[in-house]
């Protein structure tokens, strides 16, 4: 074997070793990511606790608010307001955790090759 054989041969081998090193430990983490069954759970679950949080957060804001004007609500104004919080939270909580779902395991598809269409997507512009 000749020189630029060998120099072909050695370089071929450390862009093997390189990719090893640097790219097959990501693309097995995509792997696990693309195959685990409990994404679209966890990212479910994420959701719903971004919008609890968010909503915890605008209640003490709207007391504060409250406090800040020396405003008080009677019990049947209070009673009205945690009505409409309450169901404004549980929408919020259903779809946050419907297009986490739904953006996770399309996400998942997608690393696999594989996109699945979207139902949702096809029924809207099927007109159904």
């Amino acid at each position: 074997m000749g020189f630029a054989s060998n120099t072909y041969a050695a370089l071929t081998r450390q862009q093997w070793a390189d990719y090893v090193s640097t790219y097959v430990p990501i693309e097995n983490k995509l792997i696990g990511f693309a195959t685990d069954a409990t994404q679209p759970a966890k990212a479910m679950a994420a959701a719903s606790q971004n919008v609890q949080n968010a909503f915890a957060a605008q209640e003490g804001d709207f007391q504060r608010k409250m406090q800040g004007l020396g405003v008080s609500l009677t019990a049947d104004e209070q009673a009205a307001q945690q009505r409409a919080a309450g169901l404004s939270k549980s929408l919020a909580d259903v779809q946050a955790q419907n297009v986490a779902q739904s953006q996770t395991r399309n996400l998942q598809y997608g690393l696999m090759g594989s996109p699945a269409p979207d139902a949702t997507k096809q029924a809207t512009q099927s007109g159904v």
